[in-house]
């Protein structure tokens, strides 16, 4: 019935998306296309093919479909059981909920790529393998068509993230914690010892991640939800970072109302870069 029920409301979300955008003759195909590939999925979710169709047909999609407010309710949930996870148990919970919210929207990227983070922290590795595999779909894609592989970094370009760094205008120092592809970056200030920045992939000396809470680019020092990307030179001395808020990848309800709340005074968020040095150990 929960599956069924939020299907009938997805459709007529979608509906009216397409109905607003352009020609119904052209969308209404594209949407039950959409549609159908979503109901095979849910009739059996083990079915890989099926899911990276539509995985692959929803990053297609002008405009994409949108995750509905129920799978954003059971991502928020997973965002804060991944944040406060210290053993496998912990993480086991947090895969569960990111479970739930595929559920509803199993095209949701963001929502594998995590989901792939919390596996691998509970050293769940084949899992999380597959799961960042689907994440891989919705990335980027080259001239070719082909999405760009989440890769291991070369050997003769391995970048070296050691000691701690920052822009050595405010408090802020970070560090770097590297594991293949999986890069974690804590932060450190007088407000918030050791509290995670975010997860990121790397690949080669480029890295993009996201995380539920940090510096956003407003300049308010706050806890806020962001994306990020950033690079390390080829001298492994400088580290280009842009960050911008983002209030649907939000931890909680109360830190969403927060971010929003600063959109409505500073506008829409827009991408601030930092330069970060080497500050040595500390």
């Amino acid at each position: 019935m929960r599956k069924l029920l939020a299907l009938f409301v997805f459709s007529g979300l979608l509906g009216v998306v397409c109905a607003a955008a352009e020609p119904a003759s052209t969308l209404e195909k594209e949407r039950y296309a959409f549609l159908r590939l979503l109901a095979k999925v849910r009739e059996d979710p083990t079915d890989l093919k099926a899911k990276e169709a539509l995985i692959s047909f929803a990053d297609r999609m002008e405009p994409r479909p949108p995750v509905p407010v129920e799978a954003k309710k059971f991502y928020i949930k997973a965002m804060a059981l991944h944040l406060e996870a210290v053993n496998d148990s912990d993480f086991d919970k947090a895969v569960m909920a990111y479970e739930r919210a595929l559920e509803v929207a199993p095209w949701w990227g963001q929502c594998y790529y995590n989901m792939g983070m919390a596996l691998d922290s509970g050293k769940r590795f084949r899992e999380a393998e597959e799961a960042l595999r689907l994440y891989a779909l919705t990335k980027p894609k080259k001239a070719n068509g082909r999405s760009k592989p989440v890769k291991r970094p070369s050997q003769r370009d391995l970048p070296d993230f050691s000691g701690v760094w920052g822009s050595g205008m405010d408090c802020w120092r970070y560090e770097f914690s590297v594991k293949e592809e999986d890069l974690t970056i804590t932060m450190h200030c007088w407000d918030f010892p050791g509290t995670v920045y975010g997860h990121a992939m790397l690949d080669g000396r480029a890295f993009e991640g996201s995380s539920a809470g940090g510096p956003s680019g407003t300049g308010m020092g706050v806890h806020n939800p962001i994306r990020f990307r950033g690079f390390i030179s080829g001298d492994n001395s400088v580290i280009e970072i842009s960050s911008i808020l983002a209030p649907e990848l939000a931890g909680s309800e109360a830190t969403m109302n927060a971010a929003m709340d600063q959109v409505r005074i500073f506008g829409e968020p827009t991408w601030t870069t930092q330069t970060w040095r080497r500050m040595g150990s500390e």
